[in-house]
């Protein structure tokens, strides 16, 4: 299990909860599927804090659909299933749709350089080896986006399945082709935003999305009877419960 940070600021149950949460979101599960299982003692160690917090901190989690604590087994992460994966995609489509609509009046001269970098990194460089980075830059434009939307009832329902989308966002950005397709509509809707179109920003989002839940149909419907093996199947299988 990789280190867990805890900061000073939050009492000790809270601390728990979010040093834990930020492990569970930022944990590949494909290649290591043992790193599922959380080992409570080990949880009590790293943070320095008693089993109090810690157990409070799991089943608030637990609540929230990340963990799932199994009799005489243990505490593990969840793995959303495809069906899962995609309901949740195609809310995101919705919601972040609309917020593109409502952002791009919004936007000023400096939002619009400020999400260019975002993505100048990428540009001239591979994205297979850039996976984590460019996943944390897309969840980073996302989120702005829903700001600059300065919509409250709107972001108030996106927090409601904030951690989940964060959670779907890091691993569906491990396809390489999803990547490419994902920073080239990027760069359009930034050009959308410019221009003030509303309408087409919108479309664009929504279809962004959706392209992930339509690229796990077909990565499915190709490998049904034959999965290819590598690091690509590991992908899928830890994507769709396989």
């Amino acid at each position: 299990m990789k280190p867990i940070a805890l900061s000073d600021h939050l009492r000790l149950s809270e601390k728990a909860y979010d040093a834990i949460k930020e492990y569970i979101l930022t944990t590949d599960l494909r290649d290591q599927p043992q790193s599922s299982k959380l080992d409570e003692k080990e949880l009590v160690a790293q943070l320095k804090v008693s089993r109090t917090p810690v157990r409070e901190a799991i089943n608030r989690l637990a609540a929230e659909g990340f963990l799932e604590v199994v009799p005489y087994r243990g505490v593990f992460i969840v793995r959303k299933s495809k069906k899962e994966i995609i309901s949740i995609l195609m809310v995101r489509a919705t919601l972040e749709g609309m917020s593109a609509r409502l952002a791009t009046p919004n936007f000023s001269r400096k939002d619009f350089a400020r999400m260019r970098v975002m993505f100048t990194p990428f540009l001239d460089s591979t994205l297979e080896k850039q996976r984590y980075e460019f996943s944390q830059a897309n969840i980073k434009f996302h989120e702005f986006i829903l700001k600059r939307s300065d919509c409250g009832i709107l972001i108030d329902i996106a927090k409601t399945l904030y951690d989940h989308m964060r959670f779907i966002r890091f691993r569906t950005s491990g396809f390489l082709p999803r990547l490419e397709s994902a920073l080239a509509q990027h760069l359009e809707l930034i050009d959308l935003f410019e221009k003030r179109d509303s309408d087409k920003a919108e479309r664009l989002m929504r279809a962004h999305i959706e392209e992930s839940a339509q690229y796990l149909d077909k990565w499915e419907q190709m490998h049904a009877d034959s999965p290819p093996e590598g690091w690509t199947t590991k992908i899928f299988r830890s994507l769709a419960e396989a």
